[in-house]
């Protein structure tokens, strides 16, 4: 069926068949035009077209300038890959046949010699049903690996705020995992809720042998059924035991200065932008040496110590509570990494760069990094307000505002009807993974018989 190129008729005046047309034919332009996308993400991933001003990863560089999340981007950049390869799925795609939830499973088991064959079931199948037949591949694939190991799924747990203001944990831990935790409720609840007859000796303790019978009752007992109580036990007894320290600094770094040239303590020469950066750590400390050859530093003969310098003034830990509780993440636009921070001065401490609010930032290392090394600049605006710009001057934002490209029109090739599945009805998984096994199995033998052949 070929394409009708819809108008924009407001909702309220079209019918529930029309809305429903309306819906179908916009998906399969989406799909097509997602297929787009993604050619030309897969081109400007290949050549690092994204690379600069702190960028860690094309993801990263969609999620700062096209609004995705990050964990969306890295699906893109995955999928726009994968599709490189798979000419039958992309050419499918490009049609607007296949939607773009059905594309990103099959691009986690397809391979040129699967193609074909993933491609045509996906036209049959609903979104869900492609999802299982991938699933049910991985464990196939898993299986017939004689080099693979069954190996247990690693622990993981998830939290969100809920709108009531209650925090939902989510946990999925191993068998040893799990062992460990338990044993910790027991003993979180026996601690919640000992009493003074808890706190008794034990029979071990008075006369070196222990009468099972005579064990405190509570105090080996059964993990209870709702270890609420026991955890937030557990979390005070860390949150009350473990003290984090108020600025946590590496090891001092020792920088001596030579006739102008800064050298790392028995290390190599900095350049400039390394010594910039360098001036912003904590624990900094320059040695400058005089005239003479009393010792030598990174293979130069120097003169004596004249000067032990003291280390770089840094924030107290109110300041950095501050600072920290201000920018919560590495300010760089679009970034958002909570880990690994530097608080920087805007205007370096070392050319009266004052120690305050209005002069220090966060950064991740890699954003601080590419800041010393002239990839974008901060001008500190007054009242805690910055200003980042790129090589050229231009303005760096956190959220681009975006716009659909001039004259867009939806493609007319695409029909309208295009990511309906032809199919939809009930799924048999054993007897579709057999029949794409076999037919995947008979591909291989062809291509192994032309390969002796020649």
């Amino acid at each position: 069926m070929t394409a009708t190129l819809f108008t924009d008729t407001d909702p309220d005046q079209l019918t529930e068949d029309e809305l429903a047309e309306r819906l179908i034919g916009y998906a399969s332009q989406t799909a097509a035009l997602t297929a787009r996308f993604l050619d030309y993400l897969a081109a400007f991933d290949t050549r690092h077209g994204w690379s600069g001003e702190g960028i860690a990863s094309c993801a990263h560089w969609l999620s700062w300038r096209v609004g995705l999340s990050l964990r969306t981007a890295q699906d893109h950049v995955r999928v726009a890959q994968a599709l490189v390869d798979l000419s039958c799925l992309r050419s499918r795609f490009h049609n607007g046949e296949v939607s773009y939830s059905k594309v990103r499973a099959i691009t986690r088991i397809a391979t040129p010699i699967r193609d074909e064959e993933l491609t045509t079931f996906a036209l049959s199948a609903t979104a869900a049903q492609v999802e299982r037949l991938v699933a049910g591949i991985r464990r196939q694939d898993r299986s017939e690996d004689p080099e693979s190991e069954d190996e247990a799924p690693e622990s993981a747990a998830h939290w969100s705020w809920k709108d009531d203001g209650t925090l939902t944990v989510s946990m999925r831990l191993t068998a040893l995992d799990g062992a460990r935790f338990l044993a910790a409720v027991v003993r979180a609840e026996y601690e919640r809720t000992r009493t003074t007859a808890d706190d008794a000796p034990l029979p071990t303790e008075m006369s070196g042998e222990a009468d099972p019978n005579q064990m405190p009752h509570d105090l080996w007992r059964n993990v209870p059924y709702n270890v609420a109580s026991a955890v937030v036990a557990m979390s005070d007894t860390i949150v009350d035991g473990v003290k984090m320290p108020e600025v946590a600094v590496g090891g001092e770094l020792l920088i001596h200065e030579i006739d102008g040239v800064a050298s790392l303590d028995e290390g190599p020469a900095l350049r400039s932008a390394e010594r910039d950066e360098a001036h912003c750590d904590a624990s900094l400390r320059v040695v400058r040496h005089g005239e003479g050859d009393a010792m030598s530093v990174s293979g130069r003969r120097v003169g004596p110590i004249l000067r032990w310098g003291r280390k770089r003034r840094v924030p107290n830990a109110a300041l950095v509570r501050t600072v920290m509780m201000r920018d919560r993440s590495c300010r760089s636009p679009g970034c958002g990494r909570t880990r690994h921070l530097h608080i920087h001065h805007v205007q370096p401490w070392s050319e009266g760069g004052t120690t305050d609010p209005d002069n220090l930032i966060l950064l991740c290392s890699q954003h601080h990094r590419a800041l010393h090394g002239g990839q974008f600049s901060i001008k500190a605006l007054g009242h805690q307000r910055f200003a980042f710009r790129g090589t050229q001057g231009e303005p760096l934002v956190a959220a681009p505002l975006h716009r659909a490209p001039d004259g867009w029109r939806p493609s007319p090739h695409v029909p309208v009807d295009g990511v309906d599945p032809t199919g939809g009805g009930r799924l048999d998984l054993g007897y579709a993974t057999e029949v794409l096994y076999a037919a995947w199995q008979w591909k291989a033998e062809r291509v192994e018989e032309v390969a002796a052949a020649a």
